[in-house]
């Protein structure tokens, strides 16, 4: 599914009218009966005379207001429509037609200039938005903010009792960053028209969408090829067609070798974790690389694993002679997976320049890989097939800025990475982006804070190494680890309950989200 920009969806609006000649008042007519169905469907169970407040703004998304003011009106709610909007500014083109037809229809319609003129929110049934979507570009005042902010104390007063319907963004957030530029009015499902917007995903937009529905406003597939948006919505649609091949015939030599080199002294576990991980991913082999005075742990520690001791500066800390034998075996191998626990020593951080330097294979960079790289992506511009996996904080240290930054603009910091290294980067957290150099990305919309425990990304390390050892695309293979990784944790999630969860828990599902994705 198409994620769009604020500038993606404006134009692919433009190219159906324009180079399609589909009048921009039927598009509206579209949306709006688009919205209406998804509130009916949203909402089954209704109050005698429901009582219907709809805040509609001077723009198109006011216009998309007045069409269900009528909708509404014709399916016996009752029905008040309130222009929200500065003195002097006036409502223009397909959004006046529907204003005046509303009018003429002799709803109940008012208008909102200031304090004094805003209504009693608390006595709705339901708060339809329609105030502003994606052509906001600045910060809220005047009587836009007042109606907002008293629509939202009065959805916080009444709760559930009080429905709120956002008209493809909830009035205020960015279509681009997810960033609030009003007082917040929290949708309990917001209809996005046409695509689904990136803001939607990012910041506060998680928290004041409530569920999203995708609305059809009649552009085809014929139109959205010629002005595809850059961004995809991660689903098991979009993934199925780069699930690695499971011939009947298959045999250990068909399913990949896959590596992974780290787990230093106290930090094994990272390590265990991500051979897990490339164990439930499919692969044939596992073999893990690790100093060579912890082979009783890890002998002990993994079964379904393979073992290969690497050389020491000092028990349990890498020496720089390790990134000659993971090259040497790395090349009769189809991946590997740097980084978990490898430790911040000088020996790690040369083993991570030379074999930086050597790959011509598949290769995953993560956790302590990625921090010896601060400052250097640039010189992983050669290597193909490569995916970096940083949390913020490791993103924060590879871009020479803060977590806080990074979390303020999540999509151009993936892709900053991502121009700047020429690799794939799968940046984790909420809703997970997965950016190639040149901007095209895949946003995850599953998993959620059930995953935040520590292992975790080590898991989801192990397992996109694993895809990639059976051949799958790098950029399209991060989205597809990423994809199973928070279905795995939304089935723990849904099972055990949101907290208590290990990253064992999620890799002992990962075989059933196979099973999901494959239809079997």
């Amino acid at each position: 599914m198409y994620l769009a920009t604020s500038a993606e969806m404006k134009a692919l609006d433009r190219l159906a009218i324009e180079r399609f000649g589909l009048p921009g008042i039927v598009l509206m007519e579209n949306a709006a009966r688009s919205v209406f169905r998804a509130a009916l469907d949203f909402w089954p169970d209704w109050p005698a005379s429901p009582r219907v407040m709809i805040l509609a703004g001077p723009g198109q998304n006011g216009g998309d207001g007045w069409v269900l003011a009528r909708l509404f009106s014709a399916a016996g709610f009752q029905v008040q429509g309130f222009l929200v909007k500065p003195a002097g500014r006036e409502v223009t083109g397909e959004a006046a037609v529907n204003l005046a037809v509303a009018q003429k229809m002799g709803l109940d319609i008012s208008k909102v200039a200031g304090e004094s003129q805003l209504p009693d929110f608390g006595r709705a049934d339901l708060i339809v938005d329609a105030l502003f979507g994606t052509g906001l570009g600045r910060r809220l005042s005047g009587p836009a903010a007042l109606a907002l902010k008293s629509a939202g104390e009065a959805k916080a007063a009444r709760g559930p009792r009080l429905r709120v319907l956002a008209v493809d963004l909830p009035s205020g957030l960015s279509g681009d960053s997810g960033e609030l530029w009003g007082p917040p009015l929290p949708a309990d499902l917001t209809v996005t028209l046409g695509a689904p917007k990136v803001g939607l995903y990012l910041r506060e937009g998680p928290a004041l969408s409530g569920r999203i529905v995708v609305g059809d406003i009649g552009l085809t597939p014929q139109m959205l090829a010629q002005a595809p948006p850059r961004g995809r919505l991660s689903d098991p649609e979009e993934l199925r067609p780069f699930l690695p091949e499971r011939p009947l015939d298959g045999h250990k030599g068909s399913f990949g070798h896959v590596l992974l080199a780290g787990g230093a002294r106290g930090k094994t576990g990272a390590l265990v974790l991500a051979a897990r991980g490339a164990a439930r991913s499919g692969a044939a082999l596992v073999t893990a690389l690790h100093p060579a005075s912890l082979g009783p742990v890890y002998e002990e520690k993994l079964t379904e694993a393979m073992t290969l001791e690497l050389p020491e500066d000092e028990p349990g800390e890498l020496s720089a002679e390790a990134g000659d034998l993971i090259l040497d075996y790395f090349s009769e191998r189809q991946a590997l997976a740097l980084g978990p626990g490898l430790g911040l020593g000088e020996g790690a951080a040369q083993t991570v320049l030379k074999v930086v330097k050597g790959s011509r294979w598949p290769l995953v960079l993560d956790a302590d890989a990625l921090t010896h790289l601060a400052g250097q992506l640039k010189i992983l511009k050669p290597l193909k097939n490569l995916v970096l996996t940083p949390h913020p904080g490791e993103a924060a240290r590879l871009l020479a800025s803060s977590a806080q930054m990074i979390q303020s603009d999540r999509l151009g910091a993936a892709r900053e990475m991502a121009e700047l290294s020429g690799a794939v980067v799968l940046l984790k957290g909420r809703h997970s982006l997965i950016v190639e150099p040149g901007g095209r990305f895949f946003l995850n919309p599953n998993g959620g804070p059930h995953l935040a425990v520590g292992g975790s990304g080590d898991l989801l390390t192990g397992l996109l190494a694993g895809l990639l050892a059976q051949g799958a695309p790098a950029f399209e293979g991060a989205a597809l680890a990423a994809w199973v990784h928070g279905r795995a944790g939304d089935i723990c999630a849904e099972e055990l309950g949101p907290c208590g969860l290990t990253p064992d828990d999620v890799a002992r599902r990962l075989p059933r989200v196979w099973r999901e994705l494959r239809g079997s």
